[in-house]
């Protein structure tokens, strides 16, 4: 059974003890502190890093909301406003919280907003999940991959490595390629001709005798007539397409669009 790490910070003792008793008959839940005013709601929070927290607006010293705002949307746990004063409703939404209880408030409508929050909880952990098995499997494919997955640089006695993923696109510049990144480039001693054979065509595109661009990068992508394309990449940089690759550039999208 999972645990489901829980703090109240309410400066009435008897309305800390309501919802105490109420979250006392939920076995996911473990309640780890109880809190007289927001420091120590606060000083609770970075002790405990709980899951959830019931919390009181209107508290001495630090009310509800600069509890919110001064532990920021790192150490946040999911919230749930108690309070008498239905004005702060809408701001209480405005930080995120997973629900507004409005005192007085029956049993039904506290395991409601109970509920609500675990349901939260669970979004969140599955797409945390789904990320992490994403990031397994692109590691898989490139452990796997026959292609070149990181490409090293030296500049005047320094090294460089650099992985193709961050690659925005590449461009011939003599004997050299101007490998761009998002916000910086490097020069590599490499010809366009013997750089495409290493990397993934299924994640590299040849648009242009000097061109190859990184298909993850693709912002957009038009047609322009004239046998051209015109690629905007997530740098902010436009490069049109060679007019002899345009066969080569519609066979590509059609794949990548299947």
């Amino acid at each position: 059974m999972k645990h489901i790490r829980t703090i109240i910070a309410d400066d009435e003792p008897v309305a800390r003890a309501r919802v105490a008793r109420l979250l006392q008959q939920d076995p996911e839940i473990e309640l780890v502190a109880e809190c007289r005013n927001g420091s120590e709601a606060i000083e609770a929070v970075n002790k405990h890093k709980p899951d959830l927290m019931f919390l009181d607006v209107q508290m001495p010293q630090v009310n509800g909301f600069e509890v919110v705002q001064q532990l920021g949307k790192e150490r946040m746990p999911f919230v749930v406003f108690v309070t008498a004063h239905d004005q702060y409703a809408l701001k209480a939404f405005d930080v995120n919280a997973v629900d507004f209880l409005l005192k007085p408030y029956d049993d039904d409508r506290f395991h409601a907003s109970l509920s609500k929050a675990k349901k939260w909880m669970d979004m969140r952990f599955s797409s945390k999940l789904t990320g992490k098995l994403m990031d397994l499997m692109r590691e898989h494919m490139h452990a796997n991959s026959e292609y070149t997955e990181t490409i090293v640089i030296r500049e005047r006695g320094r090294e460089w490595r650099v992985g193709v993923d961050d690659l925005v696109f590449m461009r011939a510049e003599g004997n050299y390629l101007h490998l761009q990144l998002k916000d910086k480039h490097h020069l590599y001693r490499m010809t366009m001709n013997a750089v495409e054979t290493e990397l993934d065509p299924s994640r590299f595109l040849r648009i242009h005798r000097s061109y190859i661009i990184n298909m993850a990068h693709v912002r957009s992508h038009r047609y322009s007539g004239n046998n051209e394309f015109i690629f905007s990449m997530n740098n902010g940089e436009r490069i049109v397409s060679g007019r002899s690759y345009k066969e080569h550039i519609s066979k590509a999208l059609t794949e990548l669009n299947a």
